[in-house]
């Protein structure tokens, strides 16, 4: 790796931490910041939060898009200063619909940078390398989630704003970091001549429909797991105490593997060994959910079915990220990996699809649908690995 482009990947990588960093002290908050200062309703924060989520997954559609026709360093400066704006507006704003609009902006303007950091890995580095770092990325993301929300809770002990004024502190600091290091790149670098940028060609290409579709199935399940496990619990006629306890053996579990085995399980990715690998993810999930059936009131066999769960996780997390590199054409990069972002409704719809279930059908059938769920995804990605791309080459991923 070029001196250059290890510094920008290191900058990208340090700024993708930090921003994480300043989502898992507000976001986890967000319920309990409504219910104090607005007097809403559980009903009507969940209400209010999906459709801030999913105001945001469509804005940022359009926008990851658009990113393609502009210099993405200054598109990911764009998006940050949009990130830190929403958090900055929240705690100054004395209107719940203020307060859900700037919600949206801050999912929109995430979802928009995590799309570029993408598709800037995509266009500088080699085939080689962008496993490693796609899942290294994935890896501070985790710890992201890991250090914010105890530094939230801590914060919330003494004022309801100072995580929001956090979070915008810590995206501060990736606006100095990616103006100073970050190099520009002002077209796909890559073996391929960039193609002209035509957003409609998205429609035609067969194997980014089924690529997206798997996501969306993926991310239902291994997206909100934690949530829905809670969920879970309390329909099993456990106690709220009990349910606690999971969350308190399966995150820390869950954490731990991701941190530990994200990177070095994830580089092995390759082209050529996508398919095998896709496949053992798919069973690991398969596992875990079984494990999550059968492991009734004890503690251990929640932990032990986690473990076996989050290998699925941390295979499919660079898996998904390399099946679009493999067909996204050079210059429509960040156009592709915008589709990529429509999976993550899956995971935002997670919590309602599950409290749907556990109403009205026997609570053990939630991840017997999820067992069905993962490998229709499977079944999906190898649909989209034999479908011919659009612009006539050969698939990279066959």
């Amino acid at each position: 790796m070029k001196p250059t482009v290890r510094r920008s990947t290191a900058a990208l990588l340090a700024s993708s931490l930090l921003l994480t960093i300043g989502r898992g002290a507000t976001l986890p908050f967000m319920t309990i910041y409504l219910t104090r200062v607005y007097a809403m309703s559980v009903e009507a924060i969940g209400y209010a939060l999906t459709i801030a989520m999913t105001i945001g997954v469509v804005f940022s559609l359009g926008f990851g898009i658009l990113a393609d026709k502009f210099d993405k360093k200054r598109y990911m400066l764009i998006a940050i200063s949009a990130f830190i704006l929403g958090f900055i507006a929240i705690p100054l704003v004395d209107n719940v619909t203020l307060v859900v609009l700037f919600f949206a902006l801050i999912n929109c303007a995430y979802s928009i940078f995590s799309t570029v950091l993408k598709a800037w890995f995509s266009d500088v580095l080699t085939p080689g390398e962008k496993a490693k770092i796609f899942s290294l990325n994935y890896s501070f993301l985790n710890i992201g989630w890991t250090i914010g929300p105890p530094i939230g809770t801590l914060l919330v002990m003494y004022s309801l704003q100072l995580p929001f004024w956090l979070a915008a502190v810590c995206a501060a600091v990736p606006l100095v970091l990616i103006q100073t290091w970050v190099q520009r790149i002002e077209a796909a670098q890559g073996e391929q001549a960039a193609i002209a940028w035509q957003p409609s060609l998205l429609l035609k290409d067969r194997a980014l429909l089924w690529f997206t579709l798997s996501g969306l199935l993926a991310s239902y399940v291994g997206g909100s797991f934690a949530s829905c496990i809670s969920q879970y619990v309390l329909a099993a006629d456990y106690d709220s105490d009990f349910a606690q306890q999971v969350v308190a053996v399966v995150l820390p579990v869950n954490a731990a593997m991701v941190v530990s085995l994200q990177y070095l399980i994830g580089r092995r990715l390759t082209g050529k060994n996508i398919r095998p690998l896709m496949t053992m993810g798919t069973l690991f999930f398969v596992l875990g959910l079984a494990g999550f059936m059968v492991s009734g009131n004890n503690l251990i066999y929640w932990g032990v079915a986690a473990a076996v769960f989050t290998v699925g996780e941390i295979i499919y997390a660079p898996g998904e990220y390399l099946l679009i590199d493999n067909i996204a054409p050079p210059g429509m990069k960040a156009s592709y990996f915008s589709a990529q972002v429509l999976g993550w409704l899956g995971a935002a719809f997670n919590p309602m699809i599950t409290g749907l279930i556990l109403t009205h059908l026997p609570h053990w059938s939630l991840f017997a649908i999820m067992m069905a769920a993962v490998v229709v995804a499977w079944l999906m990605i190898l649909r989209g690995m034999s479908v011919k791309p659009w612009r006539g080459d050969e698939p990279e991923v066959a």
